[in-house]
């Protein structure tokens, strides 16, 4: 009885030990509080704290989250990240963890739409893994992925079946926090502010006392901006701000000050505009890697120099935003930058240059299949052929607009059902879950009353035999006499 004893105890105990070394390390209070200390103290101390703990990790969906972390800090601070993964690999998580850094490469360069590709390659690997980690990650790049390219329902969507799993978990080393900003910024894109702000607050909420908020600020105030509630947004902005000087981080600096730089340009304080986009652009000066966002803090100062009616420095701003950006691309910043360029020589009345820039972004938009930039651009040279008294050609311009309009909230209908059956189909797979394990739960309990039965049989037989014995006994003892 005592070495049974002995046998439960011990397997409990293995049983601590295993649930304590299964325990993730980056999702320890300890270790978090710690690298968000050094993250704004000593970043090289936080960089090496992700590296062990890639180090430390065999393939896996931990360790490629790690790798994605270890990637954004690296190319944040304007550096090249390189991956540490061999070419020959046949590990199937090693496949996923590349195809995920290359997207994250991709979206750098502004090409969202093979960004995308990687990640739906990267989800067939991933497939018959059945690793509900990895599925909730993969998720998040999709939401990601989708948001830059418009696709705000299906965003929406993945955002959602990320939180869905991650919500079960306290504490996941994959941080919820994550998930919740991108769901407000999916919110945003379909006008929905009430929710985004819901979202950003859920974010905040879970925010530990010792965590970087840098984030969450910046995106808020961009969304009060989208609302015209532009005092809460410079309030937003300059907490963001706050700490983003305490990181320092060329880049988020930079960002902060365009966003303040856009807030007092739509409140008509064109000199604290073009202050703060001047200083985004010395910030980021020099810096090839940060080449988007100086892109946009020159696409800022156009926007505020335009305002003003300086429309020379305004196109002078906007071909040196044209300049940092690959030209071989069909991002939506060139894009952009090509219509800003064609509305500005149009003020200018130089109306061929205004054509030539409008045709190259119509063209960029039709390969990129980016309706809204598509719409935007043709509305954009209805205005150049009405002001040449090319009347006809307007009015045709103008229809084409008016059909890609078209077709996007027929799109926009399409991706609401899309969303909508995936969500039936989760929900499905879901209830086919629930029931397996409902099953399984009957058969377990079925097996376990067969063996207690089993059980109460065999010490029933154990005790007659017992019984059967002792009284065999004492029959058989001879009898003791006492004369």
């Amino acid at each position: 009885m005592l070495g049974y004893f002995h046998f439960i105890i011990g397997c409990f105990f293995l049983l601590i030990s295993f649930n304590s070394s299964a325990t993730s390390v980056m999702s320890s209070e300890s270790w978090q509080e710690e690298y968000h200390l050094n993250r704004i103290e000593n970043p090289n101390k936080a960089l090496s704290m992700l590296n062990n703990v890639y180090s430390s990790l065999p393939p896996s969906a931990e360790r490629i989250f790690t790798a994605t972390r270890i990637h954004g800090f690296v190319t944040r601070r304007g550096n090249v990240y390189t991956s540490p993964l061999k070419n020959n690999t046949t590990n199937i998580y090693d496949h996923i963890e590349s195809l995920i850094l290359l997207s994250m490469d991709l979206e750098d360069n502004g090409d969202y739409k093979q960004a995308l590709q990687q990640i739906k390659k990267a989800q067939l690997k991933s497939k018959n893994l059945n690793d509900l980690d990895l599925n909730s990650l993969l998720s998040i790049k999709q939401c990601r992925s989708n948001l830059a390219l418009g696709n705000y329902y299906l965003a929406e969507f993945y955002c959602q079946s990320a939180i869905k799993h991650l919500e079960k978990t306290k504490d996941h080393y994959i941080d919820i926090k994550w998930a919740y900003r991108l769901l407000a910024l999916s919110y945003q894109g379909v006008s929905d502010f009430k929710s985004a702000l819901k979202a950003n607050e859920k974010a905040l909420a879970l925010s530990k006392s010792y965590e970087l908020n840098d984030t969450i600020y910046n995106n808020i105030s961009s969304l009060l901006l989208q609302m015209g509630e532009l005092t809460e947004a410079e309030k937003y902005a300059k907490k963001a701000l706050k700490i983003r000087e305490k990181r320092n981080i060329t880049q988020k600096i930079a960002q902060s000050h365009i966003v303040l730089a856009q807030i007092y340009l739509k409140s008509s304080q064109y000199n604290q505009a073009k202050s703060c986009a001047n200083l985004a652009i010395t910030i980021l000066h020099g810096n090839s890697a940060n080449a988007q966002t100086l892109s946009r803090a020159y696409l800022t100062l156009a926007a505020v120099l335009n305002k003003q009616s300086y429309y020379d420095e305004a196109i002078e701003y906007l071909l040196l935003a044209l300049k940092q950006l690959d030209n071989n691309s069909k991002s939506d910043l060139l894009i952009n930058t090509y219509q800003l360029l064609s509305s500005a020589y149009l003020k200018h009345e130089n109306s061929n240059k205004a054509l030539d820039y409008i045709s190259i972004a119509i063209d960029k938009s039709q390969q990129s299949q980016n309706q809204q930039a598509l719409a935007n651009s043709y509305l954009i040279k209805s205005d150049i052929e009405e002001f040449t008294g090319d009347i006809k050609a307007a009015l045709i311009t103008r229809k084409l607009y008016e059909t890609v309009i078209k077709k996007i909230h027929a799109l926009n209908d399409d991706n609401r059902d899309i969303t909508l059956e995936l969500r039936n189909l989760l929900i499905e797979k879901e209830k086919e879950k629930l029931q397996h394990l409902k099953e399984k739960h009957q058969q377990l309990s079925a097996i376990n009353t067969e063996k207690q039965h089993k059980l109460l049989f065999q010490i029933i037989i154990i005790i007659l035999v017992l019984i059967v014995y002792l009284v065999l006994r004492l029959k058989l003892s001879p009898k003791h006499n006492f004369n």
